[in-house]
């Protein structure tokens, strides 16, 4: 709880509808590593220690205001904001301050957002540039962008650009293809009900959708036609794998594209098999090491007796795919 000394000191952070007493503890409570060095960090410790929140300059001189202990206690390990120089990324929450032709660009990511598509667009950065006058503005910016992290209204993932000649505006990351999308349970549901129609053998189908919404597009297993034509080329039947006929993979794709939808992801069951990838469905993804399909998920329903038991999701991230549990509906 704040002071009395502390609320007047405040006073004009604390009447402010989106900080308030909570607020300013909030930014109290945080420690911030200023892993900058130059004009650039001074501004930005200069606005945060006037705001209550502590920062240690690790590569910068202090500027204006002497290093300051956190307002109300010492920071936790959760409580700390990195902010690094691209192309470096924070190992947690934090920022990444780089610089394009045309300006900078500052990222903040919280605990969240996805360390994937962060270290893509820090690559993607050159080193920030601290050249006075610029870099008063910038070090007020990425002020306000932890200010925004440490009372949790930013974004999972989240940038501003300053250009040249001073203009802010929002930069909005692609969206992210390193983590399973979001599908309600009802369309689980449907999905688990297709591939418990094909059952003894192997089912598939396709999850396709947008941010308003997903659905499922069960497709027809035509691995036992592929076995029957060409058993060498396809040793496996439909008992142990899943193939998609070509024509109707391409309708799949030409409808979502007309539909302003992409794939999500690509599903297909276990029937009597382990949850998750296995080494032939790992083989088939990524031939030669590299996604066939970039940015599409992959879901494993696994079966036992006839009644679904488990699924668990495969997104490829940094190099291989990357396993998480996916609970399915009590009512499946």
């Amino acid at each position: 709880m704040l002071t009395e000394p502390q609320i007047q000191r405040y006073a004009r952070q604390v009447l402010l509808r989106d900080v308030g007493e909570r607020g300013q503890e909030a930014l109290g409570a945080v420690e911030v590593e200023l892993q900058l060095g130059g004009a650039v960090a001074e501004a930005a410790a200069t606005y945060l220690r006037a705001g209550g929140t502590a920062v240690r300059c690790t590569s910068a001189a202090d500027g204006a205001w002497a290093p300051t202990a956190a307002l109300l206690s010492e920071s936790s390990a959760a409580g700390r904001l990195s902010v690094v120089a691209a192309p470096a990324t924070p190992e947690r929450a934090g920022l990444v301050v780089g610089s394009t032709a045309g300006g900078h660009v500052l990222w903040s990511v919280g605990a969240e957002g996805c360390r994937a598509c962060l270290r893509r667009l820090a690559a993607a950065l050159a080193p920030p540039e601290s050249t006075d006058p610029a870099s008063v503005q910038l070090g007020s910016v990425l002020a306000l962008l932890v200010q925004r992290r440490a009372l949790g209204l930013g974004a999972p993932l989240e940038g501003v650009e300053v250009s040249r000649t001073g203009v802010l505006g929002t930069v909005t990351a692609a969206p992210c293809t390193h983590r399973p999308p979001l599908v309600p349970d009802g369309v689980l549901g449907e999905l688990i009900r297709h591939l418990a129609g094909t059952l003894p053998d192997e089912g598939c189908a396709v999850l396709v959708g947008r941010e308003d919404r997903v659905r499922v597009v069960p497709m027809h297993n035509a691995q036992a036609a592929h076995h029957a034509r060409d058993p060498a080329a396809f040793p496996r039947t439909a008992r142990t794998a899943f193939s998609f006929d070509p024509r109707a993979w391409l309708a799949v794709l030409r409808d979502t594209d007309r539909a302003g939808e992409r794939v999500l992801a690509i599903a297909h069951s276990h029937p009597e098999g382990a949850s998750g990838l296995s080494a032939e469905d790992r083989r088939q993804a990524a031939p030669d090491g590299q996604p066939l399909w970039p940015g599409v998920a992959y879901l494993v329903v696994a079966f036992e007796g006839g009644r679904p038991r488990s699924g668990r999701w495969a997104v490829w991230a940094d190099g291989d795919f990357l396993e998480t549990a996916c609970p399915l509906p009590e009512a499946t």
